[in-house]
C-alpha cells in the first residue's frame, strides 16, 4: 500500500501530462509571438537609424559645400 501511495503522490497521470504539455505549448507560442514582435521593433529601429544616417550625411555634405563656397568667396575678396 505504501508503494501505491508513493506512486500516486509523486507520479503524474497521462491526463496531467497532456494538460502540462498543452500549457507548455501555449507558453511556447506566447514566447514566439513576443520574439516576433521584438524582431518587428528592431526592424523599425533599423529603419529610423538608416534615415538618421542619411540626414546626417546630407547635412555634412551641405556644410562642406557651404564652407567651401564661403572660403572661395573670402579668398576672391582678399586677392
Amino acid at each position: 500500500m505504501e508503494l501505491q501511495e508513493q506512486i500516486e503522490k509523486y507520479c503524474a497521470t497521462k491526463v496531467e501530462l497532456m494538460a502540462f504539455r498543452e500549457e507548455v505549448a501555449v507558453q511556447f507560442g506566447k514566447v514566439h509571438t513576443a520574439i516576433a514582435s521584438t524582431h518587428v521593433e528592431i526592424a523599425k529601429l533599423e529603419t529610423k537609424i538608416a534615415t538618421m544616417e542619411t540626414r546626417l550625411i546630407k547635412w555634412f555634405v551641405a556644410i562642406i559645400i557651404a564652407n567651401a563656397t564661403i572660403s572661395l568667396a573670402i579668398a576672391r575678396y582678399h586677392s
